[in-house]
This record gives C-alpha cells, sequence and structure tokens, in this order.
C-alpha cells in the first residue's frame, strides 16, 4: 500500500532534482509504507520511470495526456485527485518549485486541511512524520505535524541531498486514464518564454559566495575569478545585493534560492540564519576575519582570515 506519494515533476526534459532529493529522504521511511510517485505528461519516458525507481519509488502513476504537457493549475489538481483517489497515500510531497508550490496546497484544500509548506527536514517521531522549517525570519526552527488524514508537504529547493549511487529497483507501473473537460482548458499555455540571462546557482556543483566581508562591487571580483577557475558559480549573501554590490539573481538564503552543492566556499560572510538556511552544501569552506563568525559552527574547514590574502593563494595553488 503507497503511504507516501511523491510528485515527479518534469523539468527540460527529465527528472527535477529536487524530486529525486525527496525520494531520498522518505525512502528510508521504510515502517510508515512504501514510496510511490505520480508522473504527469503528455508522453512518459521509460527513463523516467526507472529513475524514479532507482532513486526508491516503488511503484510509479502515470498519467498521458495533451492537457499535462506545461503545468496549469485545473489539469494538474484534476489528475492528482485522481491519483489520490487510487493510491490512497497518508502523506504527499513535492519538492522546490514555483508549481510545486501551487499545486499541494491546492490539493491539501480539497481535503480540508492544511499544507506544510517549504519544510527544511523531515524526522520520525515514533510513527509520526514532523516536519521541520524555519520561522521568524529564520531565527528559529519550528517543529510540525499535521491531524488530517492525509498529510500535504512541500519543501524548499535544494532541502534534501541526491543519492549519487541509487540502488533501486524497476518500480511497477500503474497508467491511469483522466478525461479533461472544457472547463479545465480555461487556461491554455500559450508560449514559455525563458529569461535571456539567469543564474542558477541551484543545480551548480560549487559555488563560491561572497558576503559582506568582500568590501565592495569591485572587489567582488575576486569572487567571480575562483569561481570561473573552479568551473562553478559566483553567489552572495543578501546583504550584498541591498548594497548593489551584486544583482539580486546571485543572492542566497532566505530571500533568495536555496543550494546545495558538492562545495560551498564562504567568502566573508558571517553566518547569519537567514543565509545559512538557504545552505546545504556537502562541503562547506568558511573564510572570515573575526572567528567568533557563526559561519564556522556550520564549515566543515574554517580559515580565520582576510580572504583577500586566502583567495589569491587559492588561485594560484588551483592553477
Amino acid at each position: 500500500m503507497t503511504e507516501i506519494l511523491v510528485f515527479a515533476l518534469i523539468r527540460d526534459g527529465e527528472i527535477e532534482e529536487n524530486v529525486l532529493g525527496v525520494l531520498n529522504k522518505v525512502k528510508n521511511f521504510t515502517h510508515l509504507g512504501d514510496v510511490s510517485a505520480a508522473l504527469l505528461c503528455e508522453q512518459a519516458k521509460d527513463e523516467w520511470i526507472s529513475t524514479l525507481g532507482k532513486h526508491g519509488a516503488k511503484k510509479v502513476f502515470v498519467v498521458e495526456a495533451p492537457e499535462l504537457t506545461t503545468y496549469l493549475s485545473r489539469a494538474y489538481v484534476k489528475t492528482m485527485l485522481e491519483i489520490i483517489k487510487t493510491a490512497d497515500p497518508k502523506v504527499v510531497i513535492g519538492g522546490g518549485l514555483v508549481n510545486v508550490e501551487d499545486l499541494i496546497p491546492r490539493l491539501a484544500v480539497h481535503y480540508n486541511t492544511t499544507c506544510l509548506e517549504r519544510v527544511t527536514d523531515l524526522i520520525l517521531e515514533g510513527d509520526e512524520l514532523i516536519a521541520i522549517t524555519p520561522v521568524r525570519d529564520d531565527q528559529a526552527m519550528v517543529k510540525m505535524k499535521s491531524i488530517g488524514k492525509k498529510i500535504f508537504i512541500t519543501t524548499r529547493a535544494g532541502a534534501f541531498f541526491i543519492d549519487e549511487n541509487p540502488k533501486g529497483q524497476e518500480p511497477e507501473v500503474e497508467k491511469i486514464t483522466v478525461s479533461f473537460d472544457d472547463k479545465d482548458r480555461i487556461v491554455k499555455s500559450v508560449e514559455i518564454l525563458k529569461a535571456k540571462k539567469t543564474v542558477n546557482l541551484k543545480d551548480a556543483k560549487i559555488i563560491v559566495a561572497g558576503g559582506r566581508g568582500v568590501g565592495g562591487k569591485e572587489k567582488f571580483a575576486i569572487i567571480k575569478e575562483l569561481a570561473d577557475l573552479l568551473g562553478g558559480e559566483m553567489g552572495a549573501t543578501r546583504a550584498c545585493t541591498d548594497l548593489h554590490w551584486i544583482e539580486e539573481t546571485y543572492e542566497i538564503g532566505q530571500t533568495g534560492q536555496s543550494v546545495s552543492p558538492d562545495l560551498y566556499i564562504a567568502a566573508g560572510i558571517s553566518g547569519a540564519p537567514q543565509h545559512i538556511c538557504g545552505v546545504k552544501a556537502k562541503t562547506l569552506i568558511a573564510i572570515n576575519t573575526d572567528e567568533r563568525a557563526s559561519i564556522f559552527k556550520y564549515c566543515d574547514y574554517g580559515i580565520v582570515g582576510d580572504l583577500h590574502q586566502i583567495l589569491p593563494i587559492l588561485k594560484e595553488k588551483i592553477k
């Protein structure tokens, strides 16, 4: 019996990485029941189904229809409600993107319950699933649980790591047919325009981020140089974007992007909760002149010193 149903979002022709992160998190909650995935698309690919199975889905519910080519609320809500009716899960969860944050709360409304939104961790206390999320401008963390018959959850982007060596099996597949009428087609997707200039920090494996300690707009050049040398991306704290040292698209944290790189170099960053809540790195290196800076509580390696002296040395060593 399905107890956890994960919404499998397709983006740019692939299973979205946040989906795989969520599967990696919930697949270990074995005594809650099996984990399944809901795949909505125009035409499903075998590789998508295999990927979901490898990352922990025991079963994949597939609905194929032209109305599901791009995300539109009415069609997706109707389809997910049919899947939920068939699968009868206890938990419905989606990871990390705008479409998910639109869809999952709508499903919760249909079941006259709330949605636990933008959670950053999930834990078990006995047989109860507890969601953890930052509150009060990320100054504190709150533990939440839903008392409804069904639990609806959305997670922050990058909240969970992907299993790099998944060992799941080929999942069972159940295809469901959903009929759409004119009411479901009130809104149509006419054209999708992509921004000409975007900074996709979410998918970056290496990020070099600067904080107020960088010291100015021109001095961000050293951050970019090191990021380019490592084949990574440049990031920044909100303090830097507020001071117009760097564009807002580079902001990481509560009001910016959430990231989960393999390597995160925090240069001149104090470690405020508003920033740290958006960072889940496999390895975090901190550089700060203040040995009491909060960032050193979170880092794997810490260097007390001036970033403008240390980063040039790192550059030369890497070269």
